[in-house]
């Protein structure tokens, strides 16, 4: 990477900064995340589909049948945790940033994606 690819990368990981900010804070976002029950706290009902003993009980030895169902909602609640908190946005957006758009080595995207939680910091004080 040359000089300019580091500017590349400071612009872009403010810029996702700033977009993961807007994700947890906007209106549009709430709406949006209140639709496909997203928004925290997480929903009671949701939470118990993802228990293995409520699946036992019931199905009782058939409950492995459900297993899919089960990680499908722990995907769901995973994702609902991710966007309600602006540095887990920000470190995962610009981890995809970093491999896919940029193509940099798997360690490389790793060691480079905290740079984006500096800046939430920073835009977030600025935005208080």
């Amino acid at each position: 990477m040359d000089g300019l690819d580091y500017i590349l990368l400071v612009f872009l990981s403010i810029s996702l900064a700033e977009l993961s900010i807007q994700i947890v804070i906007s209106d549009l976002s709430h709406w949006v995340k209140g639709a496909i029950l997203l928004n925290q706290p997480y929903n009671e009902k949701l939470n118990a589909l993802c228990t293995r003993t409520f699946w036992q009980k019931l199905f009782n030895k058939a409950w492995i049948i459900a297993t899919p169902f089960i990680l499908l909602v722990r995907l769901h609640r995973f994702f609902s945790q991710l966007f309600s908190c602006p540095w887990c946005t920000a470190f995962w957006l610009m981890l995809c940033t970093n491999f896919f758009y940029l193509q940099l080595p798997v360690v490389e995207s790793l060691l480079l994606a905290p740079l984006a939680l500096v800046f939430v910091t920073v835009l977030d004080k600025l935005h208080s």
